[in-house]
């Protein structure tokens, strides 16, 4: 049987995406269902599903009496798990970037100026809604 060489880029890269989306599944999936068993959080369980198909505008009116911009709402209210579970989902989006980076360290110089345009570009996407919402474009 042929043995198949991988690139150690390539195995740091994965190892690490599947490191981090465990971690994320875990800290998405524990809170929310402890939320969802309990009912105590940000929004009552019964309010979510009761206005799940009105626009995130309405939502955050009818459900909390707020306008929400930004990503302060969940930020200031981790001590409710609902909000807590959204940690996961952060972490789950960013475990791409935090795999580019690590495969950094194990690529050559022509991989490391490829994976450095996608690093920019990926935190370009990441920071750019702020500066959109800021500067009301």
């Amino acid at each position: 049987m042929k043995e198949i060489k991988v690139d150690p880029a390539n195995t740091v890269f994965a190892r690490t995406m599947e490191i981090l989306t465990y971690i994320g599944l875990a800290l998405m999936f524990a809170p929310g269902i402890i939320y969802i068993v309990y009912g105590s959080g940000f929004v009552s369980t019964e309010d979510a599903v009761k206005y799940w198909n009105v626009s995130a505008a309405d939502f955050w009116k009818i459900t909390r009496g707020i306008k929400i911009s930004g990503y302060s709402w969940f930020l200031n209210n981790l001590g409710y798990l609902d909000c807590l579970s959204i940690i996961g989902v952060v972490l789950l989006a960013l475990a791409p970037l935090a795999s580019i980076v690590a495969a950094l360290t194990r690529s050559d110089i022509k991989y490391k100026i490829i994976l450095a345009v996608v690093i920019i570009e990926f935190i370009i996407a990441i920071v750019r809604p702020l500066f959109m919402y800021v500067t009301g474009h």
